[in-house]
Protein backbone atom coordinates (compact mmCIF):
# COMPACT_ATOMS: atom_id res chain seq x y z
CA UNK A 1 0.00 0.00 0.00
CA UNK A 2 2.98 2.30 -0.44
CA UNK A 3 2.27 5.72 -1.85
CA UNK A 4 4.15 9.01 -2.02
CA UNK A 5 3.26 12.67 -2.24
CA UNK A 6 3.43 14.12 -5.74
CA UNK A 7 3.87 17.68 -4.49
CA UNK A 8 6.58 19.40 -2.50
CA UNK A 9 4.61 20.37 0.57
CA UNK A 10 4.72 23.93 1.87
CA UNK A 11 4.44 24.70 5.57
CA UNK A 12 1.49 26.93 6.41
CA UNK A 13 -1.22 27.67 8.98
CA UNK A 14 -4.73 26.30 8.58
CA UNK A 15 -6.12 29.69 9.57
CA UNK A 16 -4.90 31.06 6.23
CA UNK A 17 -7.30 28.83 4.32
CA UNK A 18 -10.93 29.58 3.69
CA UNK A 19 -11.31 28.00 0.26
CA UNK A 20 -12.80 24.58 -0.27
CA UNK A 21 -9.66 22.86 -1.62
CA UNK A 22 -6.27 22.48 0.05
CA UNK A 23 -3.42 20.72 -1.77
CA UNK A 24 0.25 20.21 -1.06
CA UNK A 25 0.47 21.80 2.40
CA UNK A 26 1.99 20.78 5.73
CA UNK A 27 0.51 22.04 9.02
CA UNK A 28 2.66 21.88 12.15
CA UNK A 29 1.66 22.12 15.83
CA UNK A 30 -1.77 23.54 15.07
CA UNK A 31 -4.60 23.40 17.60
CA UNK A 32 -7.95 23.28 15.83
CA UNK A 33 -10.78 23.81 18.30
CA UNK A 34 -14.54 24.02 17.75
CA UNK A 35 -14.33 24.10 13.95
CA UNK A 36 -16.66 22.66 11.31
CA UNK A 37 -15.27 21.70 7.92
CA UNK A 38 -17.99 21.06 5.33
CA UNK A 39 -17.64 20.00 1.69
CA UNK A 40 -13.87 20.47 1.91
CA UNK A 41 -11.25 18.66 -0.17
CA UNK A 42 -7.80 17.88 1.24
CA UNK A 43 -5.20 16.38 -1.10
CA UNK A 44 -1.60 15.58 -0.23
CA UNK A 45 -1.68 17.28 3.15
CA UNK A 46 0.32 16.49 6.29
CA UNK A 47 -0.64 17.40 9.85
CA UNK A 48 2.31 17.18 12.25
CA UNK A 49 1.80 17.26 16.03
CA UNK A 50 -1.64 18.83 15.68
CA UNK A 51 -4.60 18.75 18.06
CA UNK A 52 -8.21 18.49 16.88
CA UNK A 53 -10.68 19.34 19.65
CA UNK A 54 -14.47 19.39 19.15
CA UNK A 55 -14.08 19.39 15.35
CA UNK A 56 -16.57 18.22 12.71
CA UNK A 57 -15.59 16.96 9.26
CA UNK A 58 -18.84 16.80 7.27
CA UNK A 59 -18.88 15.55 3.66
CA UNK A 60 -15.13 16.05 3.43
CA UNK A 61 -12.90 14.30 0.86
CA UNK A 62 -9.40 13.38 2.04
CA UNK A 63 -6.86 11.89 -0.38
CA UNK A 64 -3.25 11.16 0.56
CA UNK A 65 -3.58 12.90 3.90
CA UNK A 66 -1.24 12.04 6.75
CA UNK A 67 -1.72 12.72 10.45
CA UNK A 68 1.55 12.35 12.37
CA UNK A 69 1.63 12.42 16.18
CA UNK A 70 -1.80 14.04 16.27
CA UNK A 71 -4.45 14.05 18.97
CA UNK A 72 -8.20 13.89 18.28
CA UNK A 73 -10.73 14.58 21.02
CA UNK A 74 -14.52 14.76 20.46
CA UNK A 75 -14.12 14.78 16.67
CA UNK A 76 -16.85 13.72 14.24
CA UNK A 77 -16.27 12.38 10.73
CA UNK A 78 -19.69 12.43 9.06
CA UNK A 79 -20.35 11.15 5.51
CA UNK A 80 -16.70 11.63 4.57
CA UNK A 81 -14.63 9.90 1.92
CA UNK A 82 -11.11 8.90 2.97
CA UNK A 83 -8.70 7.58 0.37
CA UNK A 84 -5.10 6.71 1.24
CA UNK A 85 -5.19 8.35 4.66
CA UNK A 86 -2.56 7.62 7.32
CA UNK A 87 -2.77 8.06 11.08
CA UNK A 88 0.72 7.57 12.53
CA UNK A 89 1.36 7.47 16.29
CA UNK A 90 -1.89 9.33 16.95
CA UNK A 91 -4.43 9.26 19.77
CA UNK A 92 -8.16 9.20 19.02
CA UNK A 93 -10.55 9.66 21.93
CA UNK A 94 -14.34 9.91 21.79
CA UNK A 95 -14.39 9.94 17.98
CA UNK A 96 -17.51 9.43 15.87
CA UNK A 97 -17.05 7.91 12.42
CA UNK A 98 -20.47 7.88 10.77
CA UNK A 99 -21.45 6.85 7.23
CA UNK A 100 -17.88 7.01 5.96
CA UNK A 101 -16.32 5.40 2.90
CA UNK A 102 -12.69 4.54 3.61
CA UNK A 103 -10.17 3.02 1.21
CA UNK A 104 -6.50 2.12 1.69
CA UNK A 105 -6.42 3.15 5.33
CA UNK A 106 -3.25 3.03 7.44
CA UNK A 107 -3.33 3.23 11.23
CA UNK A 108 0.20 2.86 12.56
CA UNK A 109 0.88 2.77 16.32
CA UNK A 110 -1.48 4.64 18.60
CA UNK A 111 -4.71 4.35 20.54
CA UNK A 112 -8.40 4.57 19.71
CA UNK A 113 -10.74 4.70 22.69
CA UNK A 114 -14.33 5.45 23.77
CA UNK A 115 -15.32 5.98 20.13
CA UNK A 116 -18.10 4.84 17.82
CA UNK A 117 -17.89 3.68 14.22
CA UNK A 118 -21.25 3.24 12.51
CA UNK A 119 -22.60 2.52 9.02
CA UNK A 120 -19.14 2.79 7.50
CA UNK A 121 -17.21 0.78 4.92
CA UNK A 122 -13.47 0.17 5.10
CA UNK A 123 -11.91 -1.47 2.05
CA UNK A 124 -8.20 -2.33 2.15
CA UNK A 125 -6.05 -1.27 5.02
CA UNK A 126 -3.19 -1.91 7.40
CA UNK A 127 -3.83 -1.39 11.10
CA UNK A 128 -0.56 -1.90 12.93
CA UNK A 129 0.01 -1.75 16.67
CA UNK A 130 -3.25 -0.01 17.58
CA UNK A 131 -4.74 -0.33 21.06
CA UNK A 132 -8.55 -0.31 20.88
CA UNK A 133 -10.38 0.49 24.13
CA UNK A 134 -14.14 0.44 24.76
CA UNK A 135 -15.22 1.38 21.24
CA UNK A 136 -18.61 0.64 19.69
CA UNK A 137 -18.75 -0.70 16.12
CA UNK A 138 -22.23 -0.88 14.56
CA UNK A 139 -23.37 -1.90 11.08
CA UNK A 140 -19.99 -1.69 9.36
CA UNK A 141 -18.31 -3.60 6.55
CA UNK A 142 -14.57 -4.05 6.94
CA UNK A 143 -12.88 -5.80 4.05
CA UNK A 144 -9.27 -6.72 3.23
CA UNK A 145 -7.74 -5.22 6.36
CA UNK A 146 -4.69 -6.59 8.17
CA UNK A 147 -4.80 -6.06 11.94
CA UNK A 148 -1.16 -6.54 12.94
CA UNK A 149 -0.33 -6.78 16.64
CA UNK A 150 -3.44 -4.86 17.70
CA UNK A 151 -5.25 -5.22 21.01
CA UNK A 152 -9.02 -5.06 21.44
CA UNK A 153 -10.21 -4.52 25.01
CA UNK A 154 -13.89 -4.15 25.99
CA UNK A 155 -14.91 -3.22 22.45
CA UNK A 156 -18.44 -3.99 21.24
CA UNK A 157 -19.22 -5.13 17.70
CA UNK A 158 -22.79 -5.27 16.41
CA UNK A 159 -23.62 -6.18 12.80
CA UNK A 160 -20.03 -5.47 11.78
CA UNK A 161 -18.79 -7.86 9.11
CA UNK A 162 -15.13 -8.63 8.50
CA UNK A 163 -14.24 -10.04 5.08
CA UNK A 164 -10.85 -11.38 4.03
CA UNK A 165 -9.17 -9.66 6.98
CA UNK A 166 -6.33 -10.95 9.16
CA UNK A 167 -6.33 -10.89 12.98
CA UNK A 168 -3.83 -13.68 13.68
CA UNK A 169 -1.24 -11.49 15.45
CA UNK A 170 -3.83 -9.50 17.44
CA UNK A 171 -5.59 -10.16 20.75
CA UNK A 172 -9.09 -9.81 22.20
CA UNK A 173 -10.01 -9.20 25.85
CA UNK A 174 -13.57 -8.81 27.19
CA UNK A 175 -14.84 -8.11 23.67
CA UNK A 176 -18.46 -8.52 22.57
CA UNK A 177 -18.51 -9.90 19.02
CA UNK A 178 -20.25 -12.59 16.98
CA UNK A 179 -17.60 -15.01 15.76
CA UNK A 180 -19.72 -15.66 12.63
CA UNK A 181 -18.90 -12.11 11.54
CA UNK A 182 -15.32 -13.24 10.89
CA UNK A 183 -16.28 -15.72 8.16
CA UNK A 184 -13.70 -15.54 5.31
CA UNK A 185 -11.22 -13.78 7.63
CA UNK A 186 -8.14 -15.28 9.28
CA UNK A 187 -8.11 -15.98 13.01
CA UNK A 188 -5.56 -17.85 15.08
CA UNK A 189 -6.57 -20.57 17.52
CA UNK A 190 -5.67 -18.11 20.28
CA UNK A 191 -8.06 -15.54 18.77
CA UNK A 192 -10.88 -18.08 18.79
CA UNK A 193 -10.15 -19.08 22.38
CA UNK A 194 -10.10 -15.43 23.47
CA UNK A 195 -13.39 -14.62 21.75
CA UNK A 196 -15.19 -17.74 22.96
CA UNK A 197 -13.66 -17.38 26.42
CA UNK A 198 -15.29 -13.96 26.73
CA UNK A 199 -18.62 -15.75 26.13
CA UNK A 200 -17.88 -18.27 28.86
CA UNK A 201 -17.01 -21.07 26.43
CA UNK A 202 -13.79 -22.85 27.33
CA UNK A 203 -11.91 -24.89 24.71
CA UNK A 204 -9.86 -27.79 26.05
CA UNK A 205 -7.79 -30.53 24.45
Amino acid sequence: MKWEFNHKLEVDSLENYEEMNITGVSFNKEEINKKEFRFLTLREVIFNNCKFLNVVFDNVFLAKVEFRNCEFMNVTFNADNLNKVRFINSKLTNISILDNKIQDLELIEGIMQYSRIENSNIDNGIINGISFRENNFRRNKIWNVEFFKCEFREDKFMDTKFGNSDFRTSHFKDVSVNIDDFISSKLSIINVMEILGDKGIILED
